[in-house]
């Protein structure tokens, strides 16, 4: 039977077995689960020396956390120790199960440890692996001043909970870490959306898509490309090193890409796919974008299409001046940020084409006061001339009036700029009666290209 001493022993046990165990779960630091795990050993369990070491995977590792012993020197206690293959150390860790010493000062594959125990007086030692769904963690070290020394199997079991809480708690602290590290690209982009409805114009709003861009992958350029469907050619509209941006007749005096020399890499874009090319991968052979990485002087790039309801209008470049490795996160970005270029940049074509109205509502007005206004009429012709030669961009101007009696037709009025062929004759020659015929039948405007 087991004596009321023993119960009272038994139900203290449970109860710091509880609060411990609730202490490592409501923890939100690395260093506060280490100083209650090592506060619970060093009250609960009769050892001369305790230990606790983090695992670290790149180094293959273990970071001296602290611990305890009856010498009172802890200083070797924050060491780091390089695992070496065969060691013990590395076997808890690696087969993640309990090691049992009998003397560890005797124990050839102890390393470091070895000398330790002999200084602390160590014999009887256990070690412990602190792992977490088959990830290692780190180890416990409990030593005791007796030879051969072996927990008892209530002491394993709580040994067990705690290390696993441990364990447990530990890989939620480094998901939380490396969620708070990884690139979100939703938040950026979702907090982009509001700023363009913002702003002005087509310009400020693709200003702001390359500064988030930039931002967020931190690249050495981050460019938008244009493609001018007519002549076949990329050329660069924006870019983060610029104080402007180029557009319209201005974009002559830019960079200029062929298609014909990146057809690979042109047919992949229009493919609405997008281009990696980094440290150790490419989406395309290093022989189809090689002369585009020459061209645009960058060792690796991110290229995002930008496609308005199936017309392609140019990429999106994020461009390092290195070999760098592109995490997806960064693809996703780009890919992001390309998508929203290619939802406002039809405001462009609505911006020429309100201005372009203002200017036709003008010209019309114009027009209307040279018919119902004879007094100023060769004034207001004077107007809508230059307009209407502007808006078509056109090189001369004529009003023609019909004579009846020489059937000809006579150059009432016209204009043209100056240091061009010299003015028309007031009189032309008679029209040949194939084009007479044409006219009179013709109810519309007669456009002829040559």
């Amino acid at each position: 039977m087991v004596s009321q001493k023993e119960s009272v022993s038994h139900n203290k046990q449970l109860v710091a077995l509880g609060l411990a165990l609730q202490a490592l779960r409501e923890e939100e630091t690395v260093d506060g689960l280490i100083r209650v795990t090592l506060d619970y050993l060093k009250a609960e369990f009769d050892y001369a020396l305790s230990w606790l070491g983090l695992y670290d995977p790149t180094g293959h590792q273990l970071l001296g956390k602290g611990g305890s012993c009856t010498t009172g020197d802890t200083g070797f206690f924050k060491r780091r120790f390089t695992m070496q293959p065969g060691d013990l150390l590395e076997q808890v860790v690696m087969q993640q199960r309990p090691v049992g010493v009998p003397s560890l000062p005797e124990e050839s594959r102890a390393g470091e440890w070895s000398a330790a125990a002999q200084r602390f007086g160590i014999q009887g030692t256990l070690i412990f692996p602190v792992y977490h769904r088959k990830n290692a963690y780190g180890v416990v070290i409990l030593g005791s001043a007796l030879w051969g020394t072996s927990p008892r199997a209530d002491e394993k079991v709580r040994l067990s909970m705690v290390l696993g809480e441990l364990a447990k708690s530990l890989s939620q602290l480094q998901s939380e870490q490396q969620r708070k590290q990884t690139k979100r690209p939703d938040e950026p982009l979702l907090n982009l959306l509001p700023k363009l409805r913002s702003l002005p114009t087509l310009k400020r709003r693709l200003e702001a898509i390359i500064d988030e861009t930039h931002r967020f992958i931190t690249p050495h350029r981050t460019t938008i490309y244009w493609y001018e469907p007519e002549r076949r050619y990329f050329w660069k509209r924006l870019s983060s090193r610029e104080t402007g941006y180029t557009t319209g007749e201005a974009k002559q005096t830019g960079l200029e890409i062929p298609v014909q020399e990146i057809s690979s890499f042109y047919n992949a874009l229009t493919a609405d796919q997008v281009i990696v090319v980094g440290e150790v991968e490419s989406s395309l052979r290093a022989d189809t974008t090689g002369r585009l990485m020459q061209q645009i002087q960058a060792q690796s790039l991110i290229a995002a299409p930008i496609i308005f309801q199936g017309e392609f209008l140019g990429f999106l470049a994020v461009e390092g001046n290195k070999a760098r490795i592109w995490t997806e996160e960064e693809r996703t970005f780009a890919k992001g940020a390309a998508q929203l270029i290619a939802l406002v940049a039809p405001l462009d074509r609505m911006e020429e084409t309100v201005q372009q109205v203002k200017i036709d509502q003008g010209l019309t007005a114009e027009v209307s006061r040279a018919m119902y206004s004879e007094a100023d009429w060769l004034s207001a012709l004077k107007k809508c001339a230059e307009q209407l030669v502007q808006r078509l961009r056109a090189e001369r101007f004529l009003v023609l009036l019909y004579n009846k009696d020489l059937k000809k037709f006579e150059v009432c009025y016209q204009n043209q700029p100056p240091g061009k062929r010299r003015a028309l004759p007031k009189t032309l020659e008679p029209l040949s009666t194939v084009d007479w015929q044409m006219i009179e039948r013709q109810s519309e405007t007669i456009a002829i290209e040559n």
